[in-house]
C-alpha cells in the first residue's frame, strides 16, 4: 500500500497530512514555521527535518511505502529558494535511504486544491501574512500582495496586530476615542500600563508572528462590541478585498471563477469575513466565494497523487 505526504508550511507552523491509496488519512502532525524569511533557511530545514522524522516514525504506516511528498511552503517563491529546498529534500531522502518523489507548489495552490479539488481559481489567504493568488484555466499564475510585513501584508494577522497596537497608543494619547484594546493588552501581557508596550515591542527577538498575536485581542474586542476593533478588522478586510479585486482584473477568466478564503483571520473573525465578501462582491459580483473546507495539507496530498499520475508513463498501471 502506498501513501503520500502533503505539507503546508506557513508563517507560524508547518503541518503534514498523510493520504493512503485507499483514502485513509493521518494528520495532526505539526512543527514550527518553515518559512525561510520568518525563521532563516537553516531553522526552516531543521523544522522540516523534525516533521519528516515524526511522519516516517508513525506506526500506522509500517509496511507501507511513501510514494511522494508535496510541499506548499510560504516564503519559498523564487527558483533559488525552491532549488535549495529541493536539495534539502534530496539530502534527507538519501540520508534515510528513502525513495519518494518530491513536488513543490505554492501554499496558495494547495489551499485551493483542499476546497475545490482543483487548483484553478483564486485563493485569498489571511493568516500571519496575506496573499491573493490566482491560477487560470490555461494555468497562468497571478498574485497580488504577499510581499511581507514591511512591503505589504495588508489584510493579515500582522496587519491587524499593528493596527491594534497603534490604536491602543493613539487612544492612550487622546487622539482617538477610548477603546478596550489598551486594557486587553495590559491584561494579556501582564503590563503595569499600556505604555509598557514601548519596551516590549522593540525587543530585537520579536518576530512577525509575535505581532500577529495581537490580532486575537482585536477579534475578541470586536465580538464584545468595541467600535475601534470593528473598524480595524473592516479596514483590513477592505484592503484584502481590494487586492482580490485587483487580481480579478488581471485576466478575464477570473471574472466568474471560484474564490476560496482561508487562514486564521477568516476562521476566527466573522466581521472580517463579512466585510471581505461585501467589498469584493461590489467589485467582482460574479466571483463565487467559498470558505475553506479542508486544511491546506490535505490539498497538498491531493496534488501529490495528481502529479504522480501525471508523471506515470503511459500504459503503466
Amino acid at each position: 500500500m502506498r501513501y503520500v505526504i502533503g505539507i503546508d508550511g506557513g508563517g507560524t507552523k508547518t503541518e503534514a497530512l498523510l493520504l493512503a491509496e485507499d483514502g485513509r488519512e493521518w494528520g495532526g502532525l505539526a512543527v514550527e514555521s518553515t518559512n525561510p524569511h520568518a525563521v532563516t533557511f537553516e531553522r526552516a530545514t531543521l523544522h522540516m527535518s523534525q516533521l519528516l522524522d515524526r511522519v516516517f516514525s508513525l506506526p500506522e504506516t509500517a509496511g507501507m511505502t511513501c510514494a511522494a511528498i508535496c510541499l506548499g511552503l510560504a516564503g519559498v517563491d523564487t527558483d533559488e529558494e525552491r532549488s535549495r529546498f529541493l536539495q534539502f529534500m534530496e539530502t534527507y531522502r538519501n540520508e534515510h535511504s528513502l525513495v519518494f518523489d518530491t513536488f513543490m507548489n505554492n501554499d496558495a495552490q494547495i489551499a485551493l486544491m483542499a476546497t475545490l479539488s482543483d487548483d484553478r481559481g483564486i485563493i485569498a489567504i489571511s493568516g500571519t501574512g496575506s496573499i491573493v493568488f490566482g491560477l487560470t484555466g490555461t494555468r497562468q499564475k497571478y498574485r497580488v500582495g504577499g510581499w511581507g510585513h514591511l512591503l505589504g501584508d495588508e489584510g493579515s494577522g500582522y496587519d491587524i496586530g499593528i493596527r491594534t497596537l497603534r490604536a491602543a497608543m493613539r487612544s492612550h494619547d487622546g487622539i482617538e476615542p477610548p477603546t478596550s484594546l489598551a486594557s486587553r493588552i495590559v491584561e494579556a501581557y501582564g503590563f503595569k500600563a499600556v505604555t509598557d508596550l514601548r519596551t516590549y515591542i522593540y525587543q530585537p527577538h520579536l518576530k512577525k508572528h509575535d505581532i500577529a498575536k495581537f490580532a486575537e485581542l482585536c477579534i475578541r474586542a470586536d465580538e464584545q462590541g468595541d467600535r475601534t476593533a470593528r473598524a480595524i478588522l473592516e479596514a483590513s478586510a477592505n484592503d484584502l478585498a481590494d487586492a482580490a479585486a485587483a487580481l480579478v482584473r488581471k485576466d478575464a477568466w477570473f471574472e466568474s471563477c471560484d474564490l476560496v478564503t482561508t487562514g486564521s483571520i477568516f476562521r476566527y473573525s466573522k466581521s472580517f469575513g463579512d466585510r471581505f465578501r461585501h467589498n469584493l462582491q461590489l467589485h467582482a459580483p460574479h466571483v463565487r466565494i467559498h470558505p475553506s473546507a479542508r486544511e491546506p495539507a490535505y490539498g497538498a496530498a491531493l496534488l501529490a497523487w495528481r502529479q504522480l499520475r501525471q508523471n506515470q508513463p503511459k500504459g503503466s498501471s
